[in-house]
Parts: structure tokens; C-alpha cells; sequence
């Protein structure tokens, strides 16, 4: 019997990342897409122990169930060794239960002969298996992606900062765990990218230095006081807020989503 070796690699590689993606939606554990990527690929990888004889020895269930686990591990990562048991359980009944089903349709498709046992041989249902495991793939990453999009642009705002009757606008995220405010005036902080203010000069007796601490590193924030901000909650309505405007000369969003970042004290 021919044996394609890339073409029981693809196969196992969507069927390990199906498998694994169910595992992990049932624990509702968020995990990322890369680190799912690279864990189908190794268990894909795994499965030419199946087709040399020489590597037979490492099929048996105990390297099954140690190979189960290291490949839930590297999508947890390595600080999630007691999460990775749970899911490494739960993916290998996953994987008890697909097989199942399959040969459960391979059976009902080729049958079964007293005289001549089970054989599955050309089990064209496989294909339709595996088709509906990409779409189940496909369509569970971008419902998540747009459901993440949802939440994330309820915490997105419009804001208009007026300076010297010249509007500066920008989009700016509510960082919920932001409580960062000037200890004077005690106005909360709005920090917002310096290409902003194009050709913006403050006089210096005009300007805040606030202090700041954040994981792993601390600093101090240039600022200063603008008694005109409106935050649009959507095109009609919007509130007016007095606040401290800080310069940021990092980019606050790779993806450029948004420029500026609202501290809860200003919602």
C-alpha cells in the first residue's frame, strides 16, 4: 500500500489543531493561535512513529499520553504544568471520542466482514470529517476574533481636545486598570501620542511632571491642564471633562487602533 507521507501530516495537523481548539474551548482557556499552530505541528509530526517500524516503539500509549501533554503544554506554556494535565485529559478523551465516530462511519461505509475482520481502505467519509474540521476551525477563529473586536470597541472613544480654539482630535482606549491622576489639581490623565499635537509649544510654567509606575519600570509624565475635552460616546452624545493631557512618544497601539489613553477616573 502507498503511504503519502505530506498527506497524513496535513491530515493529522488539522485534526490535532481541531482537537485542540475543542479542548481548550470547553475549559474556556484562551490560548493563541500561534502556540496552537506549533503544537498541531508537532503532534502531527508524531504520527511517523506510526509508519517506521523503527520508531514503533515510540506509539505506545504511554509515550500517546506523555506526547498529549507536551503538545497541551506548549499552547499553555510552561507556567500551566497542573492546567495542562486537566487539558491533556481532556484532549486525549476528545481524541478517543473522534476516532470513534470515525470508525463508527467507516464501518457503515465499507462494512464488516466476519471472514476477514475489519478493514478501512479508502474511507472517503474521512474527507468530509476532515472538511467540516477546517470549517469548525476557520469559523471558530473569526467568530473570536470579531467578538473580541465587539468588546473591544465598547472601550474605544472619540475625543476632541480644544487648545487655544484649535481641535485636536484623537481615538483614544479606556484603560480600566489606569488610575493615574495629577496629585495637585487631582485631574485624571489622558496620555496621548505627541504627533498629536502637531507644532504644539506649552510654556514651561504651564506644564506637569507627573510620577508613574508600572510593571518593571517607573518614570515621570510631561503634562498640562485642558479645561476643554469632549469624549464622544458615539456621534450625539459626548461629555465634557477638565483633565491633564500627557505627552506619549511610543506608539499605544501596534495595530494603530487607537492614539490615546483614558484613565478611569475620566469615564
Amino acid at each position: 500500500m502507498d503511504v503519502y507521507l505530506d498527506v497524513i501530516l496535513i491530515e493529522n495537523f488539522i485534526i490535532d489543531l481541531f482537537l485542540l481548539i475543542v479542548t481548550f474551548n470547553i475549559l474556556r482557556i484562551k490560548v493563541k493561535s500561534k502556540r496552537l499552530i506549533i503544537s498541531a505541528l508537532i503532534g502531527s509530526i508524531y504520527t511517523i512513529v506510526i509508519i517506521f517500524d523503527e520508531l514503533r516503539f515510540f506509539s505506545s500509549m504511554c509515550f500517546e499520553f506523555v506526547m498529549a501533554y507536551i503538545i497541551v503544554l506548549i499552547s499553555l506554556g510552561r507556567k500551566r504544568k497542573i492546567t495542562a494535565l486537566k487539558a491533556g485529559g481532556i484532549y486525549i478523551i476528545n481524541a478517543l471520542i473522534l476516532s470513534g465516530l470515525c470508525y463508527y462511519f467507516s464501518q457503515k461505509e465499507l462494512g464488516y466482514s466476519f471472514i476477514k475482520g475489519t478493514t478501512i481502505n479508502n474511507f472517503s467519509s474521512k474527507y468530509i470529517i476532515i472538511s467540516a474540521m477546517i470549517i469548525y476551525i476557520f469559523v471558530e477563529r473569526v467568530c473570536m476574533y470579531l467578538r473580541e473586536k465587539n468588546l473591544f470597541s465598547n472601550f474605544i472613544f472619540n475625543i476632541e481636545i480644544n487648545i487655544n480654539n484649535i481641535i485636536y482630535v484623537a481615538r483614544a482606549f479606556l484603560d480600566t486598570g489606569n488610575e493615574l491622576r495629577e496629585p495637585v489639581t487631582n485631574l485624571p490623565c489622558i496620555l496621548v501620542e505627541e504627533d498629536v499635537f502637531a507644532n504644539l509649544e506649552i510654556p514651561e510654567d504651564k506644564l506637569f511632571y507627573i510620577n508613574y509606575s508600572a510593571i518593571g519600570y517607573n518614570g515621570k509624565l510631561k503634562g498640562f491642564k485642558v479645561n476643554d475635552i469632549k469624549i464622544y460616546e458615539d456621534s450625539n452624545r459626548f461629555r465634557e471633562v477638565d483633565a491633564i493631557v500627557c505627552l506619549c512618544k511610543e506608539v499605544l497601539s501596534r495595530e494603530r487602533e487607537f492614539n490615546a489613553l483614558l484613565s478611569r477616573g475620566v469615564i
